[in-house]
């Protein structure tokens, strides 16, 4: 079994990193059922999930878009 970390974030949400790949999924390329063998804790101030940062703000170079260019001509 392939080795996982579980990270919680602040906002409560869970995922799931690779620590180590396992020699089945190394020859296979298949994902097996992940073995957690470590858990981490991001609670700080700025510690959010990438489905919750920053969430209906739009970056900087956003508002220099103008729908003349950002039109796609085929």
């Amino acid at each position: 079994m392939c080795d996982y970390t579980q990270v919680e974030f602040r906002c409560g949400h869970v995922r799931y990193t690779v620590r180590a790949w396992c020699i089945n999924y190394e020859t296979t390329h298949r994902r097996c059922p992940p073995n957690v063998v470590a858990v981490e804790f991001r609670l700080g101030e700025s510690e959010m999930c990438g489905d919750c940062k920053h969430v209906g703000e739009m970056p900087e170079w956003y508002s220099r878009i103008t729908k003349k260019t950002a039109r796609i001509h085929l």
